[in-house]
């Protein structure tokens, strides 16, 4: 235990050190050294690494070659980093110069959900920087905007990232308590976010992506289907100067057919199809090194 103790401390005044760095140095340095540190991390973690590119073969088969397939994981190992580095600068962020960093496109669909009196659900993938999405939101909807997140076992690291994220109104919700707490912001018509597009497990509903079945969480459309709220599809977009755009698509409106595992898979359906979009579009910007398809009908392997 107190090894384990100690292990927690050294990681939390290390990335605690990092942060520091990544502030001090200027915007053009830091992103740099992100991309040096996601070219280490793309030769060193040989797991991810083979995670990402056996992803990269689900997904795109035969349609793009073994080089760029290589390439594009390269890339997303840039973006992870980058997105790290970003996420330990968002101290110098603030209400106004967050706007020099990012462009909005599609606030009124937002505007649009929030009308509806009822809540608004937000679908959020992995992809950009994700992590500045709970900025965003914070000033787009000041004092509105919730999101489901796991805490860390390392409690001094999960205070940091918990108070990075929560930098701009939006309060975070812990899973544990997910379904109590977002039922009542959703009463409140406030947002909630959800970030579920990883493997769901055992417990997900198999939605085919990319032509294969993957477990998929069901929360955010059981929610909508039980509540009336509408779904929004939102993602973070890194340009390549390195500026942001906030998507946001338009609403969708849930109607139950009686059928709530049909009613469920469809939905689920639509807002995997707005990714793939996506991901087609801007294929390094995913999280591939995510194992997406662990789990298949048949077998109940864990997440990771």
């Amino acid at each position: 235990m107190e090894r384990n103790i100690l292990k927690d401390r050294f990681v939390y005044y290390t990335v605690r050190l990092f942060g520091v760095l990544c502030r001090i140095l200027n915007k053009n340095t830091a992103m740099f050294l992100a991309k040096g540190i996601g070219l280490l991390l793309f030769y060193t973690l040989k797991k991810r690494r083979e995670i990402a590119l056996q992803n990269l073969m689900i997904a795109f088969q035969d349609k793009i070659t073994k080089i760029e397939q290589v390439k594009i994981c390269k890339d997303s190992f840039i973006n992870l980093s980058k997105t790290v580095v970003e996420f330990m600068r968002f101290p110098k962020l603030n209400y106004k110069n967050i706007w020099e960093e990012v462009t909005i496109i599609g606030r009124e669909h937002l505007d649009t959900a929030m009308k509806s009196g009822k809540g608004t659900i937000v679908f959020l993938p992995h992809f950009g920087n994700w992590e500045l999405l709970s900025l965003v939101y914070g000033v787009l909807i000041p004092n509105q905007a919730k999101a489901i997140a796991l805490p860390l076992k390392n409690k001094q690291l999960n205070d940091m990232i918990w108070r990075f994220r929560q930098l701009f109104s939006l309060e975070l919700i812990p899973r544990k308590n997910a379904v109590k707490e977002s039922l009542r912001a959703l009463r409140n018509n406030q947002a909630v976010g959800f970030f579920a597009d990883q493997n769901a497990g055992e417990h997900g509903v198999f939605i085919d992506f990319f032509g294969k079945p993957a477990s998929t969480v069901r929360g955010p459309v059981t929610l909508a289907l039980k509540t009336e709220s509408p779904i929004l599809f939102s993602l973070d977009i890194r340009n390549p100067d390195g500026s942001h755009k906030v998507e946001i698509l338009p609403p969708i409106y849930t109607k139950s057919s009686g059928d709530l595992e049909s009613d469920v898979k469809h939905y689920t359906s639509l807002l995997l199809k707005h990714l793939e979009h996506y991901i087609h579009k801007y294929p390094d910007q995913w999280l591939w090194i995510h194992n997406r398809w662990k789990t298949q009908p048949g077998n109940t392997n864990d997440n990771s």
